[in-house]
């Protein structure tokens, strides 16, 4: 019964959906095309982010934030990002996972934050998310998903439970295409180089998580899991860095273990 009422309710969604992209298509040129693009997106990632908040409760530790909104602030200063257009949350959970989400999102569960062993893995792995937003990999895979038609009916009716739990998902856990995969990793040294931070810490973090399966035989952390090839990343992230020197600038000078309490 449930399964039905699902499929009719996407049934719908795609009729009134086509319906309304149709009725825009004598007048929407490309520049509106992309303002309507990036809205649609930015109220899909509210949704999908009202979906998460109503599972896991945000943390309250002001401290950690603090010193991830200092990380923060370094990664896209250093690039010439705007630090004010991407939000990073941090809910708490055991969940060992982080997600790039819709409208310039970046989810941390407190159990990701336990894996990394100093705020420059972390810093790693927001870089990584970071360059996920900036290429636009958030928007070409609902996009290829969901078709532009769906993604605008979803967020003209304030969604629907049952479909933006499938697409929150979808984006936790179905990995990237490898070339995205690929491409974030270089982005994400780069970000990483230009805020004074060495790129070997996303390599490291990504050879010991994935190394967690073959010698404790527990499951692969969320994060890891979902993108293809660990340890080849981590070992091209090491080769292009190999010997390249990298102005060090610390992060934290507390203790980093001491902070997740």
């Amino acid at each position: 019964m449930k399964k039905a009422t699902a499929q009719l309710l996407l049934a719908l969604l795609l009729f009134f959906g086509l319906w309304y992209s149709l009725s825009l298509i004598n007048y929407v040129d490309e520049t509106t095309g992309e303002k309507l693009e990036k809205e649609t997106e930015a109220k899909i990632g509210s949704l999908l982010l009202k979906q998460i908040d109503l599972k896991y409760r945000a943390t309250q530790n002001d401290s950690l934030f603090a010193v991830v909104d200092d990380i923060h602030r370094r990664l896209c200063e250093a690039n010439g990002i705007d630090p004010e257009t991407i939000d990073v949350h941090i809910f708490n959970s055991d969940i060992p996972n982080a997600l790039a989400l819709p409208g310039r999102n970046v989810v941390f569960f407190t159990g990701m934050l336990h894996h990394t062993e100093n705020p420059e893995e972390f810093a790693g792995i927001l870089a990584h998310e970071i360059a996920h937003i900036e290429n636009h990999h958030i928007r070409d895979r609902l996009t290829r998903e969901f078709g532009l038609t769906l993604l605008l009916t979803i967020s003209g009716m304030d969604g629907a439970p049952e479909v933006l739990a499938n697409m929150l998902r979808m984006i936790s856990s179905r990995a990237y295409s490898r070339e995205q995969e690929r491409e974030a990793d270089q982005t994400a040294a780069e970000y990483l180089v230009s805020a004074e931070i060495d790129p070997i810490h996303l390599a490291n973090v990504l050879l010991r998580l994935s190394g967690m399966q073959a010698h404790n035989d527990q499951p692969l952390p969320g994060w890891i899991s979902t993108h293809p090839d660990p340890r080849d990343r981590a070992d091209a992230l090491m080769q292009d860095h190999e010997g390249e020197p990298v102005e060090i600038r610390a992060l934290y000078a507390g203790n980093w273990k001491e902070l997740m309490n």
